[in-house]
């Protein structure tokens, strides 16, 4: 008796081990198959949107492999988007965002913040156009504040909230006309929660120094550490999180420039393709094989 009872301890044993390697096997084999989905533009030499592509047209690749596409057709997934105003009191984005807001009825919910110093949240995110108009209304002329604010403070609380609420396709759009950031953030650290978040920057800068003239630098220290990481956070963000940076240089273009974010995030393609097996992929490169296109996405991969 003793002699079976030792055989079937080692029966025992080995069955164990047999679970736990296949256990293993299973989850490597889910982690090689995961999926991941990006939402890019494609343009041709005239920058206009490209239309009816697909799966054949498109191929990603994460830090140079090229990864198979699943599937690539138009968004529709509901956006949440929030807006930053910081725009000196003047009021200049009022009729760009009314018609922006008129272009994305029932296909987003929107919260709308100002930047005046700090952060002031005018509304929370909503699908109801009444709230939108309301609240743009309220970026017309205020007193200015020519000394700068917070600007980036609002895209990191914006990437945060963005985080925590988990939305399917989130967008951040930053209109700004420039002025000395007074948040201490460092640019690296906002531009890893972008990526965290998975949100799309998308940035209008106004540059026409009337609209907030820029104090004068007499040394170099007076170049401000909030302003440099400012700088790089409009300027790369954009690239690495799938948007675009747009500069203003009249007046007379503005609206139209608003109107042109919400006409590229309506040509999106939502594009799902099949991921590896490596733990943290750094770049994407998302491509079209037809000639004389270009395709606007992030440069960075996504958080797995």
């Amino acid at each position: 008796m003793a002699s079976v009872a030792r055989l079937v301890g080692v029966s025992l044993v080995v069955v164990a081990v047999h679970f736990s390697t296949s256990d293993l096997l299973l989850s490597e084999s889910q982690a090689a198959t995961s999926e991941a989905t990006v939402y890019a533009t494609v343009i041709d030499s005239q920058g206009k949107h490209v239309t009816g592509l697909g799966v054949a047209d498109l191929f990603v690749k994460e830090d140079g492999v090229e990864r198979p596409v699943m599937s690539a057709e138009p968004a529709t997934a509901e956006m949440q988007i929030a807006i930053l105003v910081d725009d000196n009191g003047t009021g200049i984005f009022r009729f760009g965002l009314n018609a922006l807001g008129e272009m994305l009825q029932g296909r987003a919910a929107i919260s709308l913040s100002v930047v005046t110093n700090q952060v002031q949240r005018v509304f929370d995110y909503t699908t109801d156009p009444k709230i939108w108009y309301a609240g743009f209304e309220r970026t017309g002329i205020r007193p200015a504040t020519p000394e700068g604010g917070q600007l980036l403070e609002g895209i990191y609380g914006a990437e945060k909230d963005i985080t925590r609420r988990e939305p399917r396709r989130p967008v951040i759009i930053a209109l700004t006309v420039g002025g000395e950031e007074q948040s201490p953030l460092p640019s690296r650290r906002v531009l890893d929660d972008l990526n965290k978040s998975r949100a799309s920057l998308h940035v209008l800068f106004v540059n026409i120094p009337a609209v907030r003239p820029s104090r004068p630098v007499a040394k170099p220290s007076d170049l401000l550490e909030g302003n440099f990481n400012l700088s790089r956070v409009l300027g790369d963000g954009p690239g690495e999180s799938g948007g675009r940076h747009r500069e203003v240089l009249a007046m007379n273009a503005l609206a139209v420039e608003v109107q042109q974010i919400a006409r590229d995030l309506l040509a999106q393609y939502a594009i799902t393709y099949s991921r590896g097996a490596a733990k943290n992929p750094q770049k994407l490169q998302v491509s079209v094989r037809r000639p004389n296109m270009a395709v606007i996405a992030p440069t960075r991969a996504p958080r797995r």
